[in-house]
């Protein structure tokens, strides 16, 4: 998406101030604040910001900041932002590119000459976009077993981890898969380019010569940060504290206040970092494949469209922290979100504020369980549905289960949500941070797949599956100690109750429930597809792992 020029801004501004009339100059929101209204002073919540050409519209803080001390939230608390920290990492790379330090399309061999050699055909652009295939620390420190906010481990240590993996996800250019490690590895090439740590590079490039006095990349865990939000979890009785000891930086770490947001909006209007409207241009147009289709992702900032506009915005999650930044360029308006709790959900809530603000502009919504009129279904009708299904590109199951005289997909027996039907052989799931719809594929009354749909977009193609059932002397034949080179890590398999289960260091022990021929699934860790050696005895697996893929054990 191209930046309009001055004439067309000032076009544009004039036309969203005529046709609508959300932004009002008495400063009052009750439809807003009505979206925030579980947010109290027992509760963590979120700081909002809301900014109209430049300037703030409106800004309230909903919750509380520090439990412990009964300090409320205010536009200035300072928040974990997450991966929302990913647009100022791939800023700072723009930055470099524009200084003539770097190019774009270098082979990430060229800064990362300890990797091997598949690193030759990762270009920095393929980092940027996510378009690199290389496999995600923070998933393999998962599956290395560690799995607490608590556990620490240092940038040498992930650097190291990355370096073992003997092959990415896929030829790198050709797939798009979220990876954490391309962001990782971004911090550390500014750092070798440049000579600077990216908290140094950001703090002279990016918050200095915008007056962002309150952000920084949190590089040490043990840096006192004035105005800071704590990071709080749910549990059963209240909430507890979620932090984390980790110092990498890259792919998150930034903290920063939707006061200082503010700055960082509008240096997307009139660009004060050098490069003038092309950097802002290289910011916000999406990168392509290999093979020539467009993707959707730019320098840390997914550009899409919702409800007929523009937007360009970007999440994060980790620990006690949500966030979101949200713009929609021919409004000229802008949402962030800020948030210390785990189960905040500032994707939907910033799209929720943009309904209210955006009111005349939008077009009607696609399918939602609220829009949607009824579409009842006898329950006989739903048992149809129920099932078990595989998702052979990303590696994983799906389960419905009728419950209730309801639909339900089933994605661990602790989690579970609703389909509700809104159409013909069509769900929506409710309770979720997105639009989700499931359309299943049925001929001659019987289901023949299942197609999800996320937020307008495809999300994966599903085929039915029939579980297999095995034996206690079946299952024995797993039994055994598995040895991953490129995780250093052992997994033990043994058989319990006719139950085949992993035990891992001091991680709980987990069921593995059999799928199909030889793959067993865990709904956490992943799918296990177990390899026979000639002679047909078990010779280890592979295993399929949300961002990380194809990962080889040896039984030994």
């Amino acid at each position: 998406m191209n930046r309009p020029n001055v004439f067309h801004r000032l076009l544009l501004a004039v036309l969203a101030a005529l046709a609508s009339p959300a932004i009002r100059s008495d400063g009052q929101y009750p439809e807003i604040d009505a979206l925030f209204a579980d947010y109290g002073a027992a509760t963590p919540g979120c700081a909002l910001g809301v900014m109209r050409d430049g300037e703030f519209a409106y800004r309230q803080g909903y919750g509380m900041a520090n439990l412990e001390h009964e300090i409320p939230i205010a536009s200035s608390s300072v928040f974990r932002i997450g991966s929302t920290s990913k647009q100022f990492t791939a800023a700072a790379v723009a930055l470099l590119a524009e200084q003539g330090k770097l190019r774009l399309d270098d082979p990430m061999a060229r800064y990362f000459p300890e990797f091997p050699p598949w690193a030759d055909g990762v270009t920095v652009m393929n980092l940027v976009n996510h378009s690199s295939g290389i496999r995600d620390y923070l998933q393999l420190t998962w599956l290395q077993g560690l799995v607490n906010d608590a556990d620490y481990y240092s940038d040498d240590y992930a650097l190291e981890l990355l370096a073992r993996q003997r092959e990415t996800n896929f030829p790198p250019g050709t797939e798009y898969l979220y990876s954490n490690s391309g962001y990782l590895l971004l911090a550390h090439l500014v750092e070798r380019v440049s000579g600077q740590s990216l908290k140094e590079y950001a703090a002279a490039n990016i918050f200095g010569p915008l007056g962002m006095a309150n952000s920084h990349f949190h590089d040490d865990h043990t840096h006192i940060v004035p105005g800071r939000a704590s990071g709080y979890a749910p549990r059963e009785e209240g909430f507890r504290i979620s932090e984390t000891t980790l110092d990498m930086v890259g792919d998150g770490g930034v903290y920063t206040s939707v006061d200082d947001l503010l700055f960082w909006e509008r240096n997307f209007e009139v660009n004060r970092l050098g490069g003038g409207d092309e950097l802002i241009d290289r910011l916000t147009t999406p990168g392509f494949f290999s093979d020539g289709r467009p993707m959707d992702y730019a320098f840390g900032l997914t550009v899409e469209t919702y409800r007929g506009l523009d937007v360009v915005h970007h999440g994060g999650a980790f620990v006690g922290y949500r966030a979101i930044f949200m713009r929609f360029p021919t409004e000229r308006l802008a949402i962030t979100l800020l948030c210390n709790r785990s189960d905040a959900e500032p994707e939907a809530r910033a799209f929720a504020v943009a309904d209210v603000l955006l009111s005349g502009r939008l077009a009607p919504p696609g399918v939602t369980a609220d829009s949607a009129t009824d579409f009842p279904v006898e329950e006989s009708e739903l048992g149809r549905y129920v099932g078990d299904f595989w998702n052979e590109e990303e590696g994983f199951a799906a389960e419905t289960a009728l419950e209730d005289g309801k639909l339900w997909a089933v994605h661990s027996p602790e989690r579970r949500n609703e389909l509700k039907p809104v159409g013909e052989n069509r769900f929506v799931m409710l309770d979720v941070p997105a639009r989700v719809v499931i359309d299943f594929e049925v001929e001659d009354g019987r289901v023949t797949g299942m197609r999800r749909t996320i937020n307008g977009k495809p999300r994966g193609a599903f085929t039915p599956f029939q579980r297999r059932q095995a034996t206690p002397g079946e299952l024995r034949a797993y039994a055994g100690s598995y040895y991953s080179p490129e995780l250093a890590t052992w997994y033990r398999f043994y058989v319990d109750a006719s139950r085949l289960l992993l035990k891992l260091a001091e991680v709980e022990p987990m069921v593995l429930t059999p799928m199909f021929e030889e793959t067993f699934e865990h709904p956490d860790w992943g799918a296990f597809e177990f390899e026979r050696t000639a002679d047909g005895a078990v010779g280890g697996f592979r295993l399929q792992s949300g961002r990380v893929r194809n990962l080889a054990f040896e039984r030994r």
